[in-house]
């Protein structure tokens, strides 16, 4: 396995074992009576070639090892290898170029051809070795700065530091892997053995994805800079959301939070309850009055103006954080440069990252007691101090999750993609290259993020408004049949409310239901109340089907909803056709049925959950429920693909 993976199999085998094994070659040794300097300079170009690429391969294991776990032993580690791999590969070109027989051999008219294309491949190889052994000491020690555990202080301030100082570095990185691709390219592959061609090729392919990653590195800094205010101070908006009280974007907006980035420093400058940002809120026919979108005019907003609280109506995140900012701005009198909501579960799931948390007047709240006490809160159970509790947690908790230690970094990231991926977790900043990354990280919840030509989203609004999502019970059917060049499809909801008698009469359940679907589908169709008010238009690419769900009390009281509608059947190359299904943010994992009429005579059937965002796949084989967009957000990684 060892001679397999080498590089330098690529080389001996290069000069002359080939030639070796063929009669003229073979003879001509024996004329100069020096095979056996032959075999010995084979054996040695073979071993250090060898050893250089093992060195190599252990080199890149530890860095990439680094980015993982930010444990800077490992950097340590690869910068040895590294420069083990460079002695290696210098002493084998050295070898090479001084060995007079080599000479002599490639002004033979027979042999001399061959040889010296096999001795122009040995220093190919060589010399791509000692770039790539340069190149990697260069990233490595780039590496230790970005995980090296500061001295004290905020971590973003470290890491805002160290990336301006990688922009020198990294001119040097590219000029080494660009020299290291010159002299791959040198090499004639047609001369190799052929047992040896895929690892060349491997070898060669290492340096275009450490040319990629090197991209990927240097578009992250500009984005990473300006989020941590490197550009100049930058406010965030973050809005703490309720899922007990489900809206379209997640929950209700019951508390916010300000934290300002300036020059690699986080800090929370203000948080509060989000009516301190809308109060006093004008009445119909007042100065300042703003319409509700239309089902919050007919229920919780029938005469009074909509505001920041209740900006959370949208199915797509930019267009909620687009209204929160119009309404925040004016009366704090500062710009927003971006909106982030976060729910109960995600505030949870940061205390679970950096231990309990004592809150003055409340005592101490951990990832395991957060969620009841806020739900106790919401119930009227607790005191008025704990009502708070959110607001009173925001700032600790930033400060806490911002002076996290470098090597609980990849926790951290981890931790907010599974949050993101469950759409607990939604960002949008102004800045349109910032915004760009928020999309591709899969944070930013838009709507339809792929693209996907069959789209379906369905999205509740509590507006009754009680707090009975926590106790919410939602299965969903859907039933798809092809005729012909027509998929028709039927999605059933049924909602179970299980809050429990005590808390009558605020245990019913009162939900505004919408379905997006694409904007090709037709014959659109429900069996809800229909809504008084003209709702918002759906997002561009999107139709809307909606409705009100009859209100139903709580402890076990059930209602469903039916949406219908057709839309072209489209098949890939392999026959098969694709369903979109985005989860609404704020939901757990909601069951799904899957039943498929595939117009050929044959029914499939199939279960799972909506944790996250579905691929529906259907074909004539069956039927398929896999992953959708996962949250993929990454920390700067220097290393070699």
């Amino acid at each position: 396995m060892r001679r397999r993976r080498a590089l330098i199999y690529l080389a001996i085998l290069v000069a002359l074992v080939a030639g070796v094994a063929g009669g003229t070659f073979a003879s001509v040794l024996a004329y100069y009576n020096i095979k056996g300097q032959a075999i010995q300079l084979q054996a040695d170009l073979t071993a250090h070639l060898q050893s250089g690429q093992t060195e190599l391969e252990a080199a890149r294991t530890s860095l990439t090892a680094a980015n993982t776990t930010h444990d800077s032993t490992l950097v340590s580690q690869a910068s040895v290898h590294f420069t083990t791999a460079k002695l290696h590969f210098t002493v084998a070109r050295q070898m090479a170029n001084s060995s007079q027989m080599l000479i002599r051999m490639e002004d033979l008219p027979t042999v001399g051809g061959p040889v010296s294309s096999r001795h122009k491949a040995v220093n190919g190889i060589a010399e791509m070795g000692i770039a790539i052994s340069d190149a990697g000491v260069e990233l490595a020690n780039l590496e230790g700065q970005l995980i090296k555990p500061p001295s004290g202080g905020q971590q973003g301030r470290t890491l805002l530091t160290v990336l301006e100082q990688t922009r020198v570095s990294l001119v040097k990185v590219r000029a080494d892997l660009a020299r290291a691709q010159k002299s791959a390219a040198g090499v004639d592959v047609g001369v190799l053995p052929a047992g040896q061609q895929a690892s060349f090729v491997k070898a060669r392919d290492t340096i275009s994805s450490a040319l990629t990653g090197l991209d990927e590195f240097e578009r992250l800094v500009p984005v990473l800079t300006e989020m941590l205010g490197g550009n100049g101070a930058r406010t965030y908006l973050i809005e703490q959301v309720n899922p007990a009280e489900l809206r379209g974007g997640g929950g209700f907006i019951g508390t916010y939070s300000l934290l300002r980035a300036d020059h690699g420093s986080l800090k929370v400058i203000r948080s509060g309850n989000a009516f301190d940002l809308a109060e006093p809120r004008p009445l119909i026919g007042q100065r300042g009055y703003v319409t509700p979108p239309g089902p919050m005019r007919e229920s919780v907003l029938d005469v009074t103006s909509w505001s920041f609280p209740d900006s959370n109506f949208f199915p797509d995140f930019p267009s909620n954080a687009k209204a929160a900012e119009n309404f925040v701005q004016p009366r704090l009198g500062i710009h927003i440069d971006a909106v982030i909501s976060m729910d109960f579960y995600t505030v949870a799931k940061m205390l679970g990252l950096t231990g309990p948390i004592t809150i003055p007047g409340i005592g101490t709240v951990s990832e395991d007691t957060f969620i009841p006490l806020a739900l106790q809160s919401d119930f009227g159970a607790i005191d008025a101090a704990h009502k708070a509790m959110f607001s009173a947690i925001s700032g600790p908790l930033m400060d806490r999750v911002a002076s996290l230690p470098a090597d609980r970094w990849p926790a951290l990231i981890s931790a907010l993609n599974s949050l993101a991926t469950a759409r607990h977790l939604q960002a949008y900043f102004n800045n349109d290259t910032v915004q760009k990354e928020i999309d591709r990280a899969g944070w930013s919840g838009i709507l339809n993020p792929t693209g996907a030509p069959d789209f379906m989203m369905e999205v509740e609004n509590n507006l009754g408004p009680t707090k009975a999502n926590y106790f919410i019970v939602r299965k969903f059917s859907v039933e798809l049949t092809r005729n012909g060049a027509t998929l028709h499809h039927k999605v059933t909801v049924d909602i179970t409310n299980n809050m429990p008698y005590e808390y009558r009469p605020q245990e019913y359940y009162r939900a505004y239901l919408g379905l997006y679907v694409n904007a090709a589908a037709w014959a659109g169709s429900h069996d809800l109340r229909r809504v008084r008010y003209q709702s918002p238009a759906p997002p561009a690419g999107t139709v809307l089907i909606d409705g009100w769900l009859p209100s139903f009390h709580g402890y076990g009281h059930s209602a469903h909803a039916v949406f219908e509608y057709d839309t072209h059947w489209s098949a890939d190359a392999r026959g098969e056709g694709k369903i979109y299904w985005q989860k609404q943010p704020g939901t757990l994992d909601d069951k799904i049925d899957i039943i498929w009429h595939d117009g050929g005579g044959h029914t499939y059937t199939t279960s799972g959950d909506l944790g996250q965002d579905r691929v529906i796949t259907l074909s004539m084989l069956g039927v398929t429920i896999t992953p959708g967009q996962a949250g993929q957000a990454n920390l700067p990684s220097l290393s070699l693909g």
